[in-house]
């Protein structure tokens, strides 16, 4: 797949050469790779920046910097804990209403 935050495709090996969909962003205001991923949301590839000062790369996933490393995470060390639950529940809703259009549609979209 190539992937640049203005033009995002399914390399013609695997399918053609068609625009994906359905794909999340997320980026910490602190991660200097950011800059590499989509910043602007649409409709079928949101993005969404976690803004706080310690909040880096993997901070959807992982919260943010901790010692002793947590490996489940723990968003309770960003700046911001709030910042990083409300994009995590923003996920939880594009990929249940993506499901739930799928279901409704009678398709397999897995």
């Amino acid at each position: 797949m190539l992937m640049s935050g203005r033009k995002i495709e399914v390399p013609a090996g695997s399918g053609g050469n068609k625009k994906s969909s359905k794909i999340i962003f997320t980026n910490g205001s602190q991660d200097p790779w950011r800059h590499a991923s989509k910043q602007i949301s649409s409709p079928d590839m949101p993005s969404f920046i976690i803004k706080c000062h310690n909040c880096g790369h993997g901070s959807d996933l992982r919260g943010c910097p901790q010692s002793p490393l947590s490996i489940e995470g723990n968003a309770k060390n960003c700046s911001s804990p709030d910042a990083v639950q409300k994009v995590r529940q923003q996920i939880v809703d594009h990929m249940d209403l993506w499901l739930s259009q799928c279901k409704d549609a009678g398709r397999n979209c897995i």
